[in-house]
Protein backbone atom coordinates (compact mmCIF):
# COMPACT_ATOMS: atom_id res chain seq x y z
CA UNK A 1 0.00 0.00 0.00
CA UNK A 2 2.55 2.66 1.02
CA UNK A 3 4.56 1.59 -2.27
CA UNK A 4 1.80 2.50 -4.54
CA UNK A 5 1.33 5.66 -2.13
CA UNK A 6 4.45 6.77 -2.92
CA UNK A 7 4.50 6.39 -6.57
CA UNK A 8 1.10 7.51 -7.31
CA UNK A 9 3.14 10.56 -5.13
CA UNK A 10 5.48 11.23 -7.44
CA UNK A 11 3.55 10.52 -10.70
CA UNK A 12 5.09 6.98 -11.86
CA UNK A 13 8.88 8.99 -12.44
CA UNK A 14 12.19 8.95 -11.15
CA UNK A 15 12.50 11.63 -9.03
CA UNK A 16 16.13 11.82 -9.91
CA UNK A 17 16.87 11.82 -13.55
CA UNK A 18 12.46 12.51 -14.07
CA UNK A 19 12.48 8.93 -16.44
CA UNK A 20 8.57 7.70 -16.68
CA UNK A 21 8.44 4.45 -14.95
CA UNK A 22 5.96 1.37 -15.03
CA UNK A 23 5.07 -0.02 -11.53
CA UNK A 24 6.66 -3.09 -11.75
CA UNK A 25 10.28 -1.24 -12.85
CA UNK A 26 10.39 1.04 -10.08
CA UNK A 27 11.86 1.26 -6.78
CA UNK A 28 11.50 2.54 -3.74
CA UNK A 29 14.14 4.55 -1.75
CA UNK A 30 14.76 5.22 1.64
CA UNK A 31 16.16 8.79 1.91
CA UNK A 32 17.46 8.26 5.45
CA UNK A 33 18.19 4.25 5.68
CA UNK A 34 16.47 1.96 8.22
CA UNK A 35 20.10 1.07 9.35
CA UNK A 36 20.12 4.58 10.61
CA UNK A 37 17.06 5.32 11.66
CA UNK A 38 14.82 6.04 8.73
CA UNK A 39 11.13 5.15 8.62
CA UNK A 40 8.88 3.55 6.43
CA UNK A 41 6.75 6.73 6.31
CA UNK A 42 6.11 8.36 2.88
CA UNK A 43 7.81 11.52 3.76
CA UNK A 44 11.00 9.11 4.10
CA UNK A 45 10.26 7.65 0.47
CA UNK A 46 11.49 8.50 -2.99
CA UNK A 47 10.64 7.29 -6.37
CA UNK A 48 14.16 6.13 -8.32
CA UNK A 49 15.32 4.49 -11.59
CA UNK A 50 17.22 1.09 -11.59
CA UNK A 51 20.14 3.14 -12.41
CA UNK A 52 19.52 6.08 -9.91
CA UNK A 53 18.78 3.20 -7.08
CA UNK A 54 22.09 1.92 -7.94
CA UNK A 55 24.12 5.60 -7.85
CA UNK A 56 22.60 5.69 -4.44
CA UNK A 57 23.74 2.25 -3.10
CA UNK A 58 27.18 1.64 -4.75
CA UNK A 59 27.47 -1.82 -2.50
CA UNK A 60 24.16 -3.09 -4.50
CA UNK A 61 24.93 -2.22 -7.59
CA UNK A 62 25.30 -5.71 -9.07
CA UNK A 63 22.18 -6.90 -7.73
CA UNK A 64 20.05 -3.81 -8.96
CA UNK A 65 21.44 -4.43 -12.33
CA UNK A 66 20.86 -8.19 -12.39
CA UNK A 67 17.10 -7.27 -11.13
CA UNK A 68 17.14 -4.68 -13.79
CA UNK A 69 18.09 -7.20 -16.91
CA UNK A 70 15.98 -10.01 -15.65
CA UNK A 71 12.83 -7.36 -16.10
CA UNK A 72 13.97 -6.48 -19.14
CA UNK A 73 14.57 -10.16 -20.27
CA UNK A 74 11.08 -11.27 -19.20
CA UNK A 75 9.40 -8.01 -21.38
CA UNK A 76 11.80 -9.23 -24.45
CA UNK A 77 10.66 -12.57 -23.96
CA UNK A 78 7.09 -11.85 -23.83
CA UNK A 79 7.41 -9.79 -26.70
CA UNK A 80 8.73 -12.81 -29.04
CA UNK A 81 6.71 -15.54 -27.64
CA UNK A 82 4.43 -17.01 -30.09
CA UNK A 83 4.32 -20.50 -28.32
CA UNK A 84 2.52 -19.25 -25.25
CA UNK A 85 5.39 -20.38 -22.80
CA UNK A 86 5.93 -16.32 -21.04
CA UNK A 87 3.79 -16.17 -18.34
CA UNK A 88 2.63 -13.44 -15.70
CA UNK A 89 4.46 -15.13 -12.87
CA UNK A 90 7.52 -15.66 -15.23
CA UNK A 91 8.03 -11.95 -14.17
CA UNK A 92 8.54 -13.50 -10.30
CA UNK A 93 11.01 -16.31 -11.39
CA UNK A 94 14.25 -13.95 -9.83
CA UNK A 95 12.50 -13.19 -6.34
CA UNK A 96 11.41 -17.07 -6.40
CA UNK A 97 14.62 -18.24 -7.02
CA UNK A 98 15.87 -16.45 -4.21
CA UNK A 99 13.21 -17.59 -2.09
CA UNK A 100 14.63 -20.72 -2.60
CA UNK A 101 18.04 -19.70 -1.96
CA UNK A 102 19.33 -20.00 -5.55
CA UNK A 103 20.37 -17.77 -8.64
CA UNK A 104 19.72 -19.71 -11.26
CA UNK A 105 17.74 -22.82 -12.81
CA UNK A 106 19.95 -25.74 -13.46
CA UNK A 107 19.95 -26.75 -16.70
CA UNK A 108 17.01 -28.11 -18.11
CA UNK A 109 14.62 -27.03 -15.11
CA UNK A 110 13.13 -23.65 -16.76
CA UNK A 111 11.52 -25.56 -19.56
CA UNK A 112 9.92 -27.50 -17.42
CA UNK A 113 8.67 -24.80 -14.69
CA UNK A 114 7.81 -22.58 -17.98
CA UNK A 115 5.40 -25.59 -19.18
CA UNK A 116 4.02 -25.76 -15.69
CA UNK A 117 3.08 -22.28 -15.14
CA UNK A 118 1.28 -22.19 -18.55
CA UNK A 119 -1.47 -24.81 -17.85
CA UNK A 120 0.07 -28.06 -19.07
CA UNK A 121 -0.04 -31.08 -17.28
CA UNK A 122 3.67 -32.55 -17.54
CA UNK A 123 5.56 -35.84 -16.83
CA UNK A 124 9.48 -35.27 -15.89
CA UNK A 125 11.67 -38.01 -16.22
CA UNK A 126 14.68 -37.28 -14.28
CA UNK A 127 17.61 -38.98 -12.02
CA UNK A 128 17.19 -38.87 -8.25
CA UNK A 129 19.34 -35.65 -6.97
CA UNK A 130 18.83 -33.62 -10.53
CA UNK A 131 16.83 -31.07 -9.03
CA UNK A 132 12.75 -32.52 -9.48
CA UNK A 133 11.44 -30.81 -6.44
CA UNK A 134 11.58 -27.26 -7.83
CA UNK A 135 9.91 -28.22 -10.69
CA UNK A 136 6.67 -28.27 -9.04
CA UNK A 137 7.68 -26.17 -5.97
CA UNK A 138 8.39 -23.00 -7.68
CA UNK A 139 5.41 -23.24 -10.12
CA UNK A 140 3.00 -23.61 -7.01
CA UNK A 141 4.20 -21.08 -4.96
CA UNK A 142 4.19 -18.71 -7.86
CA UNK A 143 0.67 -19.51 -9.17
CA UNK A 144 -2.65 -18.71 -6.96
CA UNK A 145 -3.96 -21.30 -5.02
CA UNK A 146 -2.78 -24.64 -2.82
CA UNK A 147 -0.89 -27.43 -4.66
CA UNK A 148 -1.31 -31.02 -3.80
CA UNK A 149 1.41 -33.48 -4.05
CA UNK A 150 0.71 -37.24 -3.53
CA UNK A 151 3.89 -38.59 -2.14
CA UNK A 152 4.33 -42.35 -0.86
CA UNK A 153 6.53 -41.62 1.91
CA UNK A 154 5.72 -39.98 5.12
CA UNK A 155 9.04 -39.36 5.87
CA UNK A 156 9.80 -37.70 2.61
CA UNK A 157 6.76 -35.54 3.20
CA UNK A 158 7.99 -34.59 6.64
CA UNK A 159 11.20 -33.97 4.98
CA UNK A 160 10.56 -31.81 2.38
CA UNK A 161 8.00 -29.85 4.48
CA UNK A 162 10.48 -29.23 6.89
CA UNK A 163 12.64 -27.66 4.10
CA UNK A 164 9.85 -25.25 2.68
CA UNK A 165 9.07 -24.54 6.36
CA UNK A 166 13.00 -23.55 6.61
CA UNK A 167 12.25 -21.10 3.70
CA UNK A 168 9.25 -19.10 5.27
CA UNK A 169 7.30 -20.92 2.57
CA UNK A 170 3.89 -21.94 4.26
CA UNK A 171 3.49 -25.92 3.40
CA UNK A 172 2.43 -28.85 5.26
CA UNK A 173 1.05 -32.77 5.08
CA UNK A 174 -1.46 -34.81 6.76
CA UNK A 175 -1.13 -38.28 7.01
CA UNK A 176 -2.16 -40.72 9.73
CA UNK A 177 0.77 -40.22 12.17
CA UNK A 178 -1.47 -37.17 13.28
CA UNK A 179 -3.61 -36.35 15.89
CA UNK A 180 -6.88 -35.36 15.46
CA UNK A 181 -6.33 -32.00 16.70
CA UNK A 182 -3.30 -31.58 14.62
CA UNK A 183 -5.42 -32.73 11.26
CA UNK A 184 -8.30 -30.33 11.95
CA UNK A 185 -5.92 -27.38 12.73
CA UNK A 186 -4.39 -28.15 8.74
CA UNK A 187 -7.49 -28.51 7.30
CA UNK A 188 -8.82 -24.93 9.00
CA UNK A 189 -5.37 -23.84 7.43
CA UNK A 190 -5.78 -25.02 4.12
CA UNK A 191 -9.44 -24.00 4.35
CA UNK A 192 -8.63 -20.42 4.57
CA UNK A 193 -6.02 -20.67 1.71
CA UNK A 194 -2.92 -20.35 4.08
CA UNK A 195 -0.86 -23.20 2.28
CA UNK A 196 1.06 -23.25 -0.51
CA UNK A 197 2.03 -27.01 -0.44
CA UNK A 198 -0.08 -30.00 0.78
CA UNK A 199 1.29 -33.27 1.15
CA UNK A 200 -0.73 -36.35 1.20
CA UNK A 201 -0.68 -39.78 0.73
CA UNK A 202 -2.84 -41.35 -2.29
CA UNK A 203 -4.99 -43.00 0.40
CA UNK A 204 -5.84 -39.43 1.96
CA UNK A 205 -8.38 -38.84 -0.96
CA UNK A 206 -10.23 -42.50 0.01
CA UNK A 207 -10.79 -42.16 3.74
CA UNK A 208 -13.96 -43.03 5.84
CA UNK A 209 -14.17 -39.34 6.93
CA UNK A 210 -16.81 -37.80 4.32
CA UNK A 211 -15.33 -34.46 5.98
CA UNK A 212 -12.10 -34.32 5.08
CA UNK A 213 -12.34 -36.13 1.41
CA UNK A 214 -14.68 -32.93 1.01
CA UNK A 215 -12.56 -30.13 2.13
CA UNK A 216 -9.47 -32.05 0.01
CA UNK A 217 -12.42 -31.46 -2.89
CA UNK A 218 -13.19 -28.00 -1.88
CA UNK A 219 -9.56 -27.02 -2.38
CA UNK A 220 -9.49 -26.56 -5.65
CA UNK A 221 -5.69 -27.27 -6.17
CA UNK A 222 -3.80 -25.37 -8.10
CA UNK A 223 -1.76 -27.94 -9.20
CA UNK A 224 -2.00 -31.85 -8.53
CA UNK A 225 1.34 -33.09 -8.35
CA UNK A 226 2.56 -37.09 -8.34
CA UNK A 227 6.44 -37.57 -6.62
CA UNK A 228 7.51 -40.96 -7.38
CA UNK A 229 4.93 -41.11 -10.46
CA UNK A 230 6.61 -44.80 -11.67
CA UNK A 231 4.30 -45.98 -8.31
CA UNK A 232 1.07 -45.27 -10.60
CA UNK A 233 1.97 -47.85 -13.39
CA UNK A 234 3.74 -50.23 -10.62
CA UNK A 235 1.04 -50.01 -7.40
CA UNK A 236 -1.72 -49.07 -9.75
CA UNK A 237 -2.97 -52.59 -9.54
CA UNK A 238 -0.61 -54.02 -6.60
CA UNK A 239 -0.49 -53.29 -3.28
CA UNK A 240 -1.46 -49.56 -2.85
CA UNK A 241 -4.61 -49.46 -5.76
CA UNK A 242 -5.01 -45.63 -4.56
CA UNK A 243 -2.56 -44.94 -7.15
CA UNK A 244 -4.67 -46.15 -9.71
CA UNK A 245 -7.65 -44.18 -8.81
CA UNK A 246 -5.28 -41.05 -9.20
CA UNK A 247 -7.60 -40.00 -12.51
CA UNK A 248 -10.74 -40.14 -10.64
CA UNK A 249 -9.36 -38.08 -7.82
CA UNK A 250 -8.29 -35.57 -10.22
CA UNK A 251 -11.82 -35.16 -12.47
CA UNK A 252 -13.13 -34.45 -8.27
CA UNK A 253 -10.65 -31.50 -7.90
CA UNK A 254 -11.86 -30.31 -11.06
CA UNK A 255 -8.94 -31.52 -13.52
CA UNK A 256 -5.76 -29.34 -12.09
CA UNK A 257 -2.89 -29.43 -14.17
CA UNK A 258 -0.87 -32.62 -13.18
CA UNK A 259 2.58 -32.59 -13.10
CA UNK A 260 4.21 -35.68 -12.19
CA UNK A 261 7.64 -36.61 -11.89
CA UNK A 262 9.87 -39.86 -11.31
CA UNK A 263 13.13 -41.06 -11.57
CA UNK A 264 12.51 -44.01 -13.91
CA UNK A 265 10.03 -44.49 -16.18
CA UNK A 266 10.93 -46.49 -20.40
CA UNK A 267 8.87 -44.96 -23.56
CA UNK A 268 6.24 -47.45 -22.53
CA UNK A 269 5.62 -46.89 -18.78
CA UNK A 270 5.42 -43.45 -19.36
CA UNK A 271 2.29 -44.31 -21.89
CA UNK A 272 0.73 -46.34 -19.27
CA UNK A 273 1.23 -43.85 -16.35
CA UNK A 274 -0.54 -40.81 -18.68
CA UNK A 275 -2.97 -43.04 -19.83
CA UNK A 276 -3.70 -43.78 -16.12
CA UNK A 277 -3.91 -40.46 -15.18
CA UNK A 278 -5.74 -39.25 -17.91
CA UNK A 279 -3.61 -36.96 -19.41
CA UNK A 280 -2.23 -38.31 -22.82
CA UNK A 281 -1.80 -34.66 -24.23
CA UNK A 282 1.25 -33.82 -21.42
CA UNK A 283 4.06 -32.89 -21.93
CA UNK A 284 7.22 -35.39 -21.34
CA UNK A 285 10.77 -34.21 -20.45
CA UNK A 286 13.02 -37.01 -20.26
CA UNK A 287 16.19 -35.49 -18.79
CA UNK A 288 20.32 -36.77 -18.29
CA UNK A 289 19.23 -40.35 -18.49
CA UNK A 290 22.79 -41.41 -19.66
CA UNK A 291 25.54 -40.90 -16.98
CA UNK A 292 28.25 -40.55 -18.93
CA UNK A 293 30.96 -41.23 -15.94
CA UNK A 294 29.79 -44.25 -15.62
CA UNK A 295 31.24 -47.01 -17.64
CA UNK A 296 29.03 -50.20 -17.99
CA UNK A 297 30.38 -53.60 -18.24
CA UNK A 298 28.50 -57.13 -19.00
CA UNK A 299 29.81 -59.93 -17.88
CA UNK A 300 28.81 -63.85 -19.65
CA UNK A 301 29.46 -65.17 -16.27
CA UNK A 302 28.16 -68.74 -14.54
CA UNK A 303 26.40 -68.36 -10.99
CA UNK A 304 29.07 -70.11 -8.98
CA UNK A 305 32.00 -67.93 -10.39
CA UNK A 306 30.83 -64.53 -10.01
CA UNK A 307 31.77 -64.62 -6.42
CA UNK A 308 35.76 -64.70 -7.14
CA UNK A 309 34.74 -62.13 -9.95
CA UNK A 310 33.52 -59.90 -7.14
CA UNK A 311 36.23 -60.70 -4.78
CA UNK A 312 39.18 -59.26 -7.36
CA UNK A 313 37.27 -55.83 -8.00
CA UNK A 314 36.44 -55.60 -4.30
CA UNK A 315 40.12 -56.09 -4.19
CA UNK A 316 41.62 -53.43 -6.51
CA UNK A 317 43.82 -50.55 -4.61
CA UNK A 318 41.53 -48.06 -6.78
CA UNK A 319 38.45 -48.89 -4.85
CA UNK A 320 40.23 -48.10 -1.48
CA UNK A 321 38.71 -45.62 0.81
CA UNK A 322 35.56 -45.38 -2.08
CA UNK A 323 32.24 -47.23 -1.75
CA UNK A 324 31.10 -50.37 -3.98
CA UNK A 325 27.70 -51.82 -3.68
CA UNK A 326 26.68 -55.39 -4.58
CA UNK A 327 22.71 -56.03 -5.23
CA UNK A 328 21.72 -59.49 -5.12
CA UNK A 329 17.83 -60.54 -6.33
CA UNK A 330 17.54 -62.48 -2.56
CA UNK A 331 18.31 -63.05 0.74
CA UNK A 332 19.52 -66.94 0.01
CA UNK A 333 21.66 -65.42 -3.23
CA UNK A 334 22.90 -62.62 -0.42
CA UNK A 335 23.92 -65.00 1.96
CA UNK A 336 25.69 -67.08 -0.27
CA UNK A 337 27.63 -64.93 -1.71
CA UNK A 338 28.33 -63.16 1.77
CA UNK A 339 30.05 -66.44 2.59
CA UNK A 340 31.52 -67.54 -0.43
CA UNK A 341 33.51 -64.03 0.04
CA UNK A 342 34.15 -64.25 3.66
CA UNK A 343 36.05 -67.66 2.85
CA UNK A 344 38.57 -65.60 0.64
CA UNK A 345 38.49 -62.82 3.53
CA UNK A 346 36.63 -60.32 2.91
CA UNK A 347 33.66 -59.61 5.61
CA UNK A 348 31.55 -57.99 4.11
CA UNK A 349 28.00 -56.78 5.76
CA UNK A 350 24.32 -57.99 3.81
CA UNK A 351 21.30 -55.77 4.18
CA UNK A 352 18.43 -56.70 3.58
CA UNK A 353 14.64 -56.20 4.77
CA UNK A 354 14.49 -58.91 7.19
CA UNK A 355 18.50 -57.76 8.92
CA UNK A 356 17.35 -57.64 12.60
CA UNK A 357 15.23 -55.01 14.05
CA UNK A 358 14.49 -51.51 12.47
CA UNK A 359 17.84 -49.91 14.52
CA UNK A 360 20.30 -52.93 13.65
CA UNK A 361 19.35 -51.98 9.72
CA UNK A 362 19.48 -48.04 10.40
CA UNK A 363 22.46 -48.25 12.22
CA UNK A 364 24.44 -50.39 8.97
CA UNK A 365 23.10 -47.44 6.71
CA UNK A 366 24.69 -44.85 8.70
CA UNK A 367 28.03 -46.85 8.69
CA UNK A 368 27.95 -46.90 5.01
CA UNK A 369 26.90 -42.94 4.98
CA UNK A 370 30.42 -42.49 7.13
CA UNK A 371 27.79 -41.46 9.94
CA UNK A 372 28.88 -44.35 12.47
CA UNK A 373 31.68 -46.38 13.18
CA UNK A 374 33.32 -48.54 12.12
CA UNK A 375 32.42 -47.24 8.78
CA UNK A 376 31.20 -49.85 6.12
CA UNK A 377 32.84 -49.23 2.08
CA UNK A 378 31.42 -51.94 0.78
CA UNK A 379 28.54 -53.43 1.19
CA UNK A 380 25.77 -56.57 -0.45
CA UNK A 381 22.61 -55.53 -0.74
CA UNK A 382 19.11 -56.39 -2.19
CA UNK A 383 18.04 -53.11 -4.15
CA UNK A 384 15.87 -51.88 -1.25
CA UNK A 385 18.49 -51.07 -0.14
CA UNK A 386 20.07 -47.00 -1.35
CA UNK A 387 17.33 -46.07 -3.62
CA UNK A 388 16.89 -42.99 -1.41
CA UNK A 389 20.31 -42.64 -0.16
CA UNK A 390 22.80 -39.94 -2.39
CA UNK A 391 26.31 -41.58 -1.30
CA UNK A 392 28.65 -39.41 -3.56
CA UNK A 393 31.96 -41.90 -3.60
CA UNK A 394 30.12 -45.20 -5.15
CA UNK A 395 32.68 -46.00 -7.08
CA UNK A 396 31.77 -49.82 -8.35
CA UNK A 397 27.96 -50.76 -8.34
CA UNK A 398 28.14 -55.15 -9.29
CA UNK A 399 24.66 -56.92 -10.47
CA UNK A 400 24.88 -60.12 -9.28
CA UNK A 401 22.46 -61.06 -12.16
CA UNK A 402 19.91 -58.50 -14.20
CA UNK A 403 17.63 -56.51 -12.61
CA UNK A 404 14.05 -57.22 -13.34
CA UNK A 405 13.55 -53.84 -15.73
CA UNK A 406 15.30 -51.59 -17.00
CA UNK A 407 13.58 -48.97 -14.72
CA UNK A 408 15.19 -50.96 -11.78
CA UNK A 409 18.82 -51.42 -13.52
CA UNK A 410 18.96 -47.75 -14.06
CA UNK A 411 17.92 -46.98 -10.56
CA UNK A 412 20.66 -49.23 -9.40
CA UNK A 413 23.81 -48.17 -11.44
CA UNK A 414 22.57 -44.98 -11.23
CA UNK A 415 23.89 -45.23 -6.79
CA UNK A 416 27.56 -45.05 -9.04
CA UNK A 417 29.33 -41.99 -9.48
CA UNK A 418 27.18 -39.48 -8.22
CA UNK A 419 30.11 -36.79 -7.70
CA UNK A 420 30.47 -37.22 -11.55
CA UNK A 421 33.84 -38.82 -10.90
CA UNK A 422 34.85 -41.93 -12.83
CA UNK A 423 32.73 -45.42 -11.66
CA UNK A 424 31.87 -48.50 -13.25
CA UNK A 425 28.80 -50.73 -13.55
CA UNK A 426 29.24 -54.74 -13.96
CA UNK A 427 26.07 -56.72 -14.50
CA UNK A 428 26.57 -60.39 -14.78
CA UNK A 429 24.25 -62.59 -16.71
CA UNK A 430 24.33 -66.13 -18.31
CA UNK A 431 23.81 -64.99 -21.67
CA UNK A 432 21.40 -67.78 -23.12
CA UNK A 433 20.63 -69.79 -20.09
CA UNK A 434 17.83 -69.46 -18.05
CA UNK A 435 18.49 -69.23 -14.43
CA UNK A 436 18.46 -65.36 -14.01
CA UNK A 437 15.45 -64.60 -16.14
CA UNK A 438 14.02 -68.14 -14.83
CA UNK A 439 14.77 -66.93 -10.93
CA UNK A 440 13.21 -63.16 -11.62
CA UNK A 441 9.75 -64.82 -13.39
CA UNK A 442 9.70 -67.06 -10.93
CA UNK A 443 9.61 -64.18 -8.17
CA UNK A 444 7.26 -62.46 -10.53
CA UNK A 445 4.59 -64.86 -10.46
CA UNK A 446 4.83 -64.78 -6.71
CA UNK A 447 4.13 -61.42 -6.51
CA UNK A 448 1.37 -61.45 -8.87
CA UNK A 449 -0.55 -63.99 -7.39
CA UNK A 450 -0.42 -62.32 -3.86
CA UNK A 451 -1.54 -58.99 -5.81
CA UNK A 452 -5.03 -57.78 -5.44
CA UNK A 453 -7.31 -58.00 -8.56
CA UNK A 454 -8.96 -60.57 -10.78
CA UNK A 455 -7.37 -63.03 -13.15
CA UNK A 456 -7.53 -60.81 -16.37
CA UNK A 457 -5.64 -57.87 -14.51
CA UNK A 458 -2.78 -60.62 -12.62
CA UNK A 459 -2.59 -61.75 -16.59
CA UNK A 460 -1.92 -58.33 -17.74
CA UNK A 461 0.97 -57.95 -15.17
CA UNK A 462 2.51 -60.91 -15.18
CA UNK A 463 2.56 -60.20 -19.00
CA UNK A 464 4.15 -56.81 -18.10
CA UNK A 465 6.50 -57.82 -16.08
CA UNK A 466 7.86 -61.20 -17.91
CA UNK A 467 8.21 -58.19 -21.16
CA UNK A 468 10.01 -56.17 -18.40
CA UNK A 469 12.68 -59.17 -17.81
CA UNK A 470 13.15 -60.45 -21.15
CA UNK A 471 14.12 -56.70 -22.24
CA UNK A 472 16.71 -56.33 -19.68
CA UNK A 473 17.76 -59.79 -21.24
CA UNK A 474 17.86 -58.96 -24.56
CA UNK A 475 20.08 -55.58 -23.32
CA UNK A 476 22.70 -57.84 -21.85
CA UNK A 477 23.16 -60.14 -24.54
CA UNK A 478 23.33 -57.97 -27.44
CA UNK A 479 26.60 -56.65 -28.72
CA UNK A 480 25.81 -53.25 -29.32
CA UNK A 481 26.26 -50.10 -27.81
CA UNK A 482 24.68 -50.31 -24.02
CA UNK A 483 24.16 -46.98 -23.14
CA UNK A 484 22.42 -46.09 -26.54
CA UNK A 485 19.75 -48.89 -26.20
CA UNK A 486 19.37 -47.83 -22.42
CA UNK A 487 18.77 -43.93 -23.94
CA UNK A 488 16.46 -45.10 -27.02
CA UNK A 489 14.28 -46.92 -24.07
CA UNK A 490 13.65 -43.80 -22.19
CA UNK A 491 13.39 -41.93 -25.27
CA UNK A 492 16.53 -39.83 -24.02
CA UNK A 493 17.44 -38.63 -27.65
CA UNK A 494 20.87 -37.19 -28.66
CA UNK A 495 19.32 -33.84 -29.39
CA UNK A 496 18.37 -31.70 -27.27
CA UNK A 497 15.36 -30.49 -26.91
CA UNK A 498 14.78 -27.45 -28.96
CA UNK A 499 14.05 -24.26 -26.73
CA UNK A 500 12.37 -21.48 -28.76
CA UNK A 501 13.20 -17.67 -28.70
CA UNK A 502 11.55 -16.69 -25.93
CA UNK A 503 13.17 -19.28 -23.79
CA UNK A 504 16.27 -18.58 -24.47
CA UNK A 505 16.16 -15.52 -23.65
CA UNK A 506 14.66 -17.00 -20.30
CA UNK A 507 17.88 -19.59 -20.15
CA UNK A 508 20.45 -17.02 -21.05
CA UNK A 509 19.43 -14.93 -17.71
CA UNK A 510 17.81 -17.75 -15.38
CA UNK A 511 19.37 -20.34 -16.37
CA UNK A 512 23.03 -22.61 -16.51
CA UNK A 513 24.93 -24.04 -19.63
CA UNK A 514 24.73 -27.56 -20.31
CA UNK A 515 27.58 -28.98 -18.48
CA UNK A 516 30.30 -30.35 -21.11
CA UNK A 517 30.75 -33.82 -20.33
CA UNK A 518 32.39 -36.84 -21.95
CA UNK A 519 32.23 -40.64 -22.10
CA UNK A 520 35.52 -41.99 -19.89
CA UNK A 521 34.52 -45.06 -21.14
CA UNK A 522 31.34 -45.98 -22.53
CA UNK A 523 30.45 -50.11 -22.00
CA UNK A 524 32.33 -53.07 -23.35
CA UNK A 525 30.79 -53.07 -26.91
CA UNK A 526 32.13 -49.85 -27.45
CA UNK A 527 35.53 -50.57 -25.74
CA UNK A 528 35.92 -54.23 -26.74
CA UNK A 529 39.29 -53.51 -27.64
CA UNK A 530 40.89 -52.23 -24.25
CA UNK A 531 38.79 -55.05 -22.37
CA UNK A 532 40.14 -57.75 -24.64
CA UNK A 533 43.57 -56.16 -24.49
CA UNK A 534 43.57 -56.02 -20.65
CA UNK A 535 41.73 -57.86 -19.60
CA UNK A 536 37.65 -57.01 -17.63
CA UNK A 537 39.26 -56.42 -14.16
CA UNK A 538 41.86 -54.45 -15.64
CA UNK A 539 39.70 -52.26 -17.40
CA UNK A 540 37.26 -51.73 -14.20
CA UNK A 541 40.72 -50.38 -12.22
CA UNK A 542 41.50 -48.43 -15.44
CA UNK A 543 38.33 -46.54 -15.59
CA UNK A 544 38.12 -45.85 -11.31
CA UNK A 545 42.11 -44.88 -11.55
CA UNK A 546 40.80 -42.52 -14.33
CA UNK A 547 43.77 -44.42 -16.87
CA UNK A 548 41.57 -45.13 -19.61
CA UNK A 549 42.80 -43.82 -22.98
CA UNK A 550 40.44 -42.86 -25.81
CA UNK A 551 43.14 -44.55 -28.16
CA UNK A 552 42.05 -48.02 -27.17
CA UNK A 553 38.31 -47.40 -27.93
CA UNK A 554 37.23 -49.10 -31.33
Amino acid sequence: MIRQQVLHRDGYCCVSCGIRLKSADADVHHLLPRSMGGTDEMSNLVTLCDGCHARHHPNLAGGLARRAIERWAVRLARWVDREGVVTEATGNFGPALRLFGLQRFRHGQLPIILAALSGKSVLVVSPTGSGKTLCFQLPAVLRRGVALVVSPLKALMSEQVSDLLAKKIPATFINSDLSREEKETRFSLLGLKAIKLLYVAPERFFVRSDAERNQLKRSEPSFLIIDEAHCVDRWGEDFRPEYGRLREVREKLGAPPVLAFTATAGKEMQDRILASLGIPDAKVFVRDVDRPNIAMLRRHCRSEQRAQEIASMLALPQLKGQKAMIFVPTVKVGDELRTALSAMGLDIPFYHSKLGTAWERQELVKRFLGQSRPVVDQIVCTNAFGMGLDVPNVRLVVHWQQSASVEDLLQEFGRAGRDGKPSVSVMFHDGKGRGDTGRLKFMAEMTVSNAPGDEHQKAVMLEQRTRNIDQVAGMLRSTSCLRKSIRNYFGDSEARHKLSLAERILEWVFGTRAPRTHHTACCDSCDSATIKKHGAIAYVARVMGAEFSRSGRK
